[in-house]
């Protein structure tokens, strides 16, 4: 299906309304979401109420880009939007609910049934990416003295699209025993009580836990859902894999964004002041770093005037230690989103990093600069001694971005501000301005020695 098939049934010389209802209906709604945004408002909210099917009309509000849904939302009111969200599952109705107003959220809310309000109000209190803003409050609970044709028979007579295989096992108090498989529930007798079914460890996480790190215990322990709980082991709901897959990818969206300075915003935002607002304050971080980089190069006029093929030299010098600055940072961060970094092996990576950062740097600088002593005079018209400054700079220069790179990940950590900025334009900009003033240092105190 294409763009132009949709406009045509809004065209002036488009299909009756009966006719556009069915060709909607036909089409497929997840393709349907994916080209909203070249549509107008009106024709947004038309397909959207063309559609018949409600659990269609849910997935294509959710599957469709923000700006879209935002425009259906606001068109239809918050007297539809009230029982929508309470039909859909109710992770989803969080993660839209979310994107509204406060005072939005509040009206949306008071309008609902008072039960689902409550869910969805403990589901927006946490933040989108972890346990519990992902979390789905609907699973199997089971008794633990349930036996295993009563459970099985309960699965049947009330099916679960949220789970459909892992059961589990709740005390009267709410806190998690334990849980089993619907292959585990199959293999045992009829009468075997619950308690005898769960399995000898229960994997799980807290409602704080970050999508990076619920994926890597789901990818160790090969589990398609994990149970959420609090620090007294009260369950609170289940993550299942479709929601880990799609914060996996908002979350790489974001860390991709973030790494070329340009904080995430919805592609397809018709507002250009919204993307401009959003990536100002990274070119301005730039523009400060170049700003600081001029005044270091007219602290070294003297040094630049007597020797000038040193100038040649500062992109090769700024930019290796720049790659190797970004390399050590994130492969700090990638460690710390996923888990694979924890207290008792930091100093291990640190000191690897930093082993390969220098060891880079000796390499290079030595390439560099032997290479620069043997053309010097011939290629160059300069003396030998430029290879010498240029192989010493690169040398400090890469080792300093590794220790800048390493270590900025751990600063941001402990300040509460996500690590990912740290592979972005910050790292860069202060590799730029520390690399150049210990280039041409080593510049200045070289060439005054010899």
């Amino acid at each position: 299906m294409t763009i132009d098939q949709l406009k045509s049934l809004f065209s002036e010389s488009g299909v009756a309304e009966n006719q556009a209802r069915e060709m909607i209906n036909s089409m497929d709604h997840f393709d349907i979401a994916r080209l909203l945004h070249q549509l107008t408002t009106d024709e947004k909210v038309l397909i959207f109420q063309y559609i018949e099917d409600d659990v269609k009309r849910q997935e294509l509000l959710y599957e469709t880009d923000q700006e879209s849904r935002k425009e259906i939302s606001d068109a239809l009111g918050l007297e539809f939007m009230a029982p929508f969200l309470e039909g859909m599952p109710k992770d989803e109705a969080a993660d839209i609910l979310q994107e509204q107003e406060p005072e939005v959220q509040e009206k949306i809310l008071e309008q609902m049934v008072p039960d689902e309000a409550r869910t969805l109000k403990n589901l927006i209190r946490y933040e989108e990416q972890t346990a519990g803003g992902m979390m789905t409050p609907h699973y199997y609970r089971v008794d633990p003295d349930e036996i295993a044709s009563e459970i099985l028979a309960k699965m049947i007579r009330n099916p679960s699209k949220d789970s459909v295989t892992d059961f589990f096992v709740v005390g009267t108090d709410n806190k998690l025993i334990g849980f089993f498989t619907l292959r585990d529930l199959l293999n045992v007798l009829p009468n075997a009580k619950a308690l005898q079914v769960i399995r000898k460890e229960t994997p799980k996480v807290l409602l704080d836990e970050t999508c990076e790190k619920i994926a890597n215990l789901m990818d160790h322990e090969h589990l398609s859902t994990v149970p959420v709980v609090d620090k007294q082991n009260t369950i609170h709901g289940i993550v299942t894999f479709d929601d880990v897959f799609r914060g996996l990818r908002q979350t790489a969206d974001e860390e991709i964004y973030t790494m070329v300075g340009a904080t995430e915003t919805d592609p397809f935002a018709k507002k250009t002041s919204r993307k401009i607002a959003a990536r100002a304050p990274w070119l301005f971080i730039t523009f400060i770093g170049g700003m600081i980089s001029a005044f270091i190069l007219k602290s070294f006029e003297i040094t630049m005037n007597e020797f000038t093929t040193v100038i040649f030299f500062i992109p090769f010098v700024l930019g290796l230690a720049g790659n190797v600055g970004i390399q050590g940072a994130t492969v700090i961060v990638r460690g710390l989103a996923t888990g694979d970094i924890q207290s008792d092996n930091l100093n291990r990576v640190l000191k690897s990093e930093i082993k390969v950062g220098l060891s880079n740097g000796i390499i290079f600088g030595t390439i560099c600069g032997t290479s620069i002593i043997f053309f010097a005079e011939t290629l160059l018209d300069t003396s030998p001694a430029l290879g010498v400054t240029v192989g010493l700079g690169i040398i400090l220069a890469v080792t300093t971005a590794t220790l800048i790179g390493s270590f900025t990940p751990l600063l941001f950590l402990k300040l509460k501000i996500d690590p990912a900025i740290s592979t972005g334009p910050m790292v860069t900009v202060i590799n730029d301005i520390i690399g150049l003033s210990i280039y041409l240092f080593t510049a200045t105190t070289v060439f005054s020695i010899l």
